[in-house]
C-alpha cells in the first residue's frame, strides 16, 4: 500500500460564500479534474464519479463512490471516498478550510490525503508520486483558474 498526502493553499478575489458553494458541487471538482468522464450526484452528499487515467504502463478506468462527510458552510467540508479499478484500489480524504482575509476575497487552505492497494499501490511512491502530484498540480491551477 501506498500512502499519499498533499495540501496548500492559495487566493482568490471571490467572496467566501461562492467558493463554498462551488467546492461543495461535485460536478464542479469533477471538472477540474483530468480523466473524468461522468459524475453521479445520488444526494447533496453522495456522488459516484468514473475517470480514466494511466500509472506507469498501467492505464484504465476507475469508479468512484464518495461522500461529504463534514459540511460547515461557509467555512469547511470534507470528502470521503473509495475507488477501484486497474486490479487497485484506493481510499481517499479531501477537505478544505476557508477564510476570508478581506472582504471579498477567499483563502482556499485544501487537503487531499490517500492510500492506494493493489497494483498501483505496490509499484511504491517513486512511480505513484510523480503522477499524483500532476493531477493534484493540475487540478489546483485549473480550480484557482475558474474561481478568479
Amino acid at each position: 500500500m501506498a500512502r499519499v498526502h498533499y495540501d496548500g493553499s492559495f487566493e482568490v478575489d471571490k467572496s467566501r460564500d461562492f467558493v463554498y458553494n462551488f467546492l461543495i458541487d461535485p460536478r464542479n471538482i469533477a471538472s477540474i479534474i483530468p480523466g473524468v468522464e461522468s459524475v453521479d450526484v445520488i444526494d447533496p452528499d453522495n456522488f459516484k464519479v468514473r475517470a480514466s487515467m494511466g500509472v506507469g504502463a498501467v492505464k484504465g478506468t476507475i469508479n468512484i463512490t464518495a461522500k461529504f462527510t463534514e459540511k460547515k458552510p461557509p467555512e469547511s467540508a470534507k470528502v470521503v471516498g473509495r475507488g477501484s479499478g486497474m486490479q487497485s484500489t484506493m481510499d481517499f480524504e479531501i477537505g478544505f478550510r476557508l477564510e476570508e482575509p478581506s472582504s471579498g476575497r477567499t483563502k482556499v487552505n485544501w487537503y487531499f490525503d490517500g492510500n492506494v492497494g493493489g497494483l498501483i499501490g505496490s509499484m511504491g511512491a517513486r512511480v505513484l508520486d510523480p503522477v499524483a502530484q500532476k493531477i493534484v498540480q493540475d487540478s489546483v491551477e485549473k480550480l484557482r483558474q475558474r474561481l478568479s
